[in-house]
């Protein structure tokens, strides 16, 4: 039962790897310039990278909502806000010209783990991401064995999605077919995030 609860929470999740931003475009451009273990390479940077944001903000909500409870309902404010502004700039993106992607060449293992992690770590969108997450989803906090499975099934489904594009864009060719699905991936995303954050806002309702 316990991975059952967290489905929909992971289903969400899954949504927000496949967006293309900075990770995955970061994952397919080191696949085509400097192949497919270089791409590995970004992905398991990708799926630890996560595990660490997971465990982060997940002990952290869960400390927060047991000392301050209004939290909760601030967070999910935010998080609605949040998904709105978002939601809107990925639809702009839909609206703007299709990406170039640029293949990053010559890249060594070590070298594509690191600069993925980095990444990962400093992507804004993934403590966006969190925040939507624990809003809509608060049972992925609600305590240790939740937090213990969702931490890692978060980072095995973030290294399974990025091992996946670097698997398939390994090549210039598949990389200029992703680009070219930049603007409806975009536009169906932005319109999710819209709908969530409106969810969400609902919720404050009385």
């Amino acid at each position: 039962m316990l991975v059952i609860d967290l489905l929909p929470a992971l289903g969400f999740l899954l949504l927000n790897v496949f967006i293309p931003g900075p990770n995955v475009l970061n994952t397919i451009a080191t696949a085509m310039g400097s192949g497919r273990q270089a791409g590995l390479a970004c992905a398991l940077a990708c799926g630890l990278g996560l595990l660490c944001w997971a465990i982060g903000v997940l002990i952290g909500a869960a400390a927060l909502f047991t000392a301050f409870p209004i939290t909760k309902s601030l967070i999910t404010a935010l998080g609605g806000l949040l998904l709105q502004y978002f939601g809107v700039r990925y639809i702009r993106k839909a609206l703007s010209h299709a990406i170039i992607i640029e293949a990053v060449e010559n890249r060594p293992m070590s070298a594509a783990f690191w600069q993925a992690y980095l990444v990962m770590m400093t992507n804004p969108k993934v403590m966006t991401t969190w925040l939507a997450v624990i809003s809509l989803f608060p049972v992925v906090a609600s305590d240790a064995p939740h937090i213990a499975t969702f931490s890692v099934m978060a980072g095995c489904l973030s290294f399974a999605g990025h091992a996946l594009f670097a698997t398939l864009f390994s090549s210039r060719a598949a990389g200029r077919i992703y680009a070219m699905l930049y603007r409806p991936i975009n536009a169906l995303v932005g319109v999710c995030f819209c709908l969530y954050g409106l969810k969400l806002l609902f919720k404050l309702l009385p």
